[in-house]
């Protein structure tokens, strides 16, 4: 009985958890359509290392996003390539270039245009499929006539400002974060600590504690599942709260036995 207590609690917070922060936190995807025009260069097969493969990339978009150009091979993403990253392109519709190369020898079979945004998240894709290989003493192609002029075409992106700071501010709020995420498995370990060392109200409230954190973490496990990114961060903005607490707790603990030891 006690064991279906321990984890009946846990799961209904959770559950209760999930329906009041989920819809909050779920985010309908934009409403994102991205086409590769073409790929450059189009008629060479074996170039040789550090050439840049173009895109010519239209899109349409309702949300800031991220246009990237990736190699594939098989069906698969290929890894370690250089590419000329991506800034936010505004809502809208535009036509944008992208690039890719490979240091090494290399070969793929497939190139894809895809919109994300800063996490990684796909919202649309487009490829068309060409086999290129990168090898050394190949012959260098002519580059395509779109490419220059399209990537020195003004685009209409998102501006991200940047604000000016003090090193000696960055440094604190550096170390500041690192801490903030170290709380996290903290509070694990003092949570651990609280419920084998107390004993009687003191464990009693370390286990509504218990309960608490494990309700949080069932909770951001299932939204991390069910496709949510924002969900750990409730662990960054919560644990700090059980660690605090928990301290508390075992102090507290701790000058209660050494006053009942004294008198």
């Amino acid at each position: 009985m006690a064991y279906r207590k321990l984890i009946a609690l846990p799961l209904a917070l959770t559950i209760a958890l999930y329906f009041a922060a989920g819809p909050a936190m779920a985010q309908s995807p934009p409403n994102v359509t991205v086409e590769l025009r073409a790929i450059d260069p189009a008629g060479a097969s074996i170039v040789p290392p550090n050439t840049q493969v173009y895109g010519r990339i239209g899109y349409t978009t309702d949300a800031p996003v991220r246009l990237v150009l990736l190699p594939y091979r098989d069906g698969q993403p290929i890894e370690n390539f250089t590419n000329g990253g991506s800034p936010q392109y505004a809502p809208g519709s535009g036509e944008t270039i992208a690039w890719f190369s490979f240091h090494e020898p290399q070969s793929i079979d497939e190139v894809r245009a895809v919109a994300n945004d800063a996490w990684g998240t796909v919202f649309a894709e487009d490829g068309i499929r060409q086999t290129i290989v990168w090898r050394a003493g190949a012959a260098a192609p002519q580059t395509a006539g779109w490419v220059a002029p399209l990537r020195a075409a003004p685009k209409d992106i998102v501006v991200e400002p940047q604000a000016e700071m003090n090193p000696a501010a960055e440094w604190i709020l550096l170390w500041a974060i690192q801490l903030f995420f170290l709380v996290v498995p903290l509070s694990v370990v003092l949570q651990i600590v609280a419920w084998r060392k107390l004993e009687g109200r003191w464990k009693d409230l370390a286990r509504i504690s218990g309960y608490l954190m494990a309700a949080l973490w069932l909770f951001v496990i299932v939204t991390s599942l069910a496709g949510s990114n924002l969900s750990p961060i409730w662990l960054v903005f919560l644990c700090p709260f059980f660690a605090v607490f928990l301290t508390i707790l075992l102090v507290a603990h701790s000058r209660s036995q050494k006053a009942s030891v004294a008198s």
